[in-house]
């Protein structure tokens, strides 16, 4: 079953660490041989402006050949980025009336240069069109946590159902919402006893139902929960249709070393901003001694050849390792791409990602790298 369409010296450093990687850790996970086809990315350049942003940037996207989109987290507006000339241009805002954002973390272009903006203290989607103006909003069930496709004036999206038995809880459910109705349609959940996912451990606190998924252009849902490296593909039925992924990957933990350079990275964090709320301190270092997700939330992205890219949790100091699966599901290969890598979108033969920088001096400033896919 097909799951198709189911600085200067900076970029030369990009450049060093796109390794490309023929098997990384997980036993029977070879890459596919024979016609499977691999890529490789080049540095592009970009705008100097754009190798550190002066806000916080979640979210990530394109809106024309030449401009990337971002939300600013904190004033909670719109941010498009010029990738050429380092321009800003801005919309939204933060309050709750029309056209205005609360908390808003994902973003979904639609297709022709507008956007649709999930809102989850809101409870809501929005749309904006091509100059970023606020054309209409509809209410999302429950707190929305994922975009996956706009088409017919419906929006196909992710959010968590207040569930009742005996253990009463939020499961991931997929759905429409009708923009012109104002209606929403529940698909299922991701957590039903046919959709392949198994739900997390409900007395483990650090073992996180983050869900990440995507929608191809056959109407595929594609989507995984962090604690496990299964992906299935679902379609809007229900039914399960693939499952892929890197199944035979044991939970990883952090070394001595790993958890000293991150307590190391935390101790910095504090002496910038100040010392974490009372009681985080002891849930920190217990997350240190938890297994680590395989990825978080926001992790799939699909290219333009329908090939489905997984951010990782495995990273290092000063990189980050995306694993690529082939259109048909297989898994092709591993890159190892520079800092902390938060977010991909794809546009033709070109990769943005939207990452977190490691240089000790700019530590955790965000940024966007620009890449060229080559077969």
């Amino acid at each position: 079953m097909s799951v198709k369409k189911c600085r200067a010296s900076r970029l030369l450093g990009a450049g060093l660490l796109l390794l490309l990687l023929p098997n990384c850790g997980g036993s029977g996970d070879r890459p596919a041989g024979g016609d499977a086809q691999t890529v490789s990315v080049t540095p592009v350049d970009r705008h100097p402006a754009l190798e550190t942003v002066e806000f916080r940037p979640v979210g990530l996207t394109w809106l024309d050949d030449a401009t990337v989109a971002v939300l600013d987290r904190d004033d909670q507006q719109i941010v498009a980025l010029g990738l050429e000339d380092g321009s800003q241009r801005r919309a939204a805002g933060r309050g709750g009336g029309p056209g205005e954002l609360e908390s808003a973390f994902m973003l979904l272009s639609d297709g022709a240069g507008g956007l649709i903006v999930g809102d989850m203290k809101a409870n809501r989607v929005s749309r904006f069109d091509d100059e970023l103006a606020f054309v209409e909003s509809a209410r999302v069930p429950s707190l929305p946590v994922g975009l996956l496709s706009w088409r017919d004036g419906q929006v196909v999206a992710v959010w968590m159902a207040f569930k009742m038995s005996d253990a009463p809880s939020f499961e991931p459910t997929v759905g429409a919402i009708d923009f012109a109705s104002g209606e929403a349609r529940e698909f299922f959940s991701l957590f039903d006893e046919s959709s392949g996912l198994s739900a997390p451990e409900t007395d483990n606190p650090f073992a996180p139902p983050y869900i990440s998924a995507v929608m191809n252009d056959d109407g595929l849902i594609l989507a995984g929960q962090s604690m496990e490296y299964r992906i299935v593909a679902i379609d809007t039925a229900g039914t399960l249709q693939a499952i892929i992924g890197r199944r035979q990957m044991e939970p990883e933990y952090l070394s001595e070393e790993q958890k000293a350079a991150e307590r190391a990275r935390l101790g910095r964090a504090v002496d910038r901003r100040g010392p974490p709320p009372p009681g985080m301190q002891p849930m920190m270092e217990e997350a240190l001694e938890a297994p680590r997700p395989f990825f978080g939330p926001g992790a799939f992205s699909l290219d333009a050849a329908g090939r489905l890219w997984v951010i990782t949790e495995r990273t290092s100091e000063n990189a980050t390792e995306v694993d690529v699966f082939g259109p048909e599901g297989d898994y092709l290969q591993t890159l190892v791409l520079a800092d902390r890598v938060t977010a991909l979108a794809f546009r033709g033969d070109m990769m943005a990602a939207l990452v977190a920088r490691t240089d000790p001096e700019i530590e955790g400033v965000a940024g966007i790298d620009l890449y060229r896919l080559e077969e």
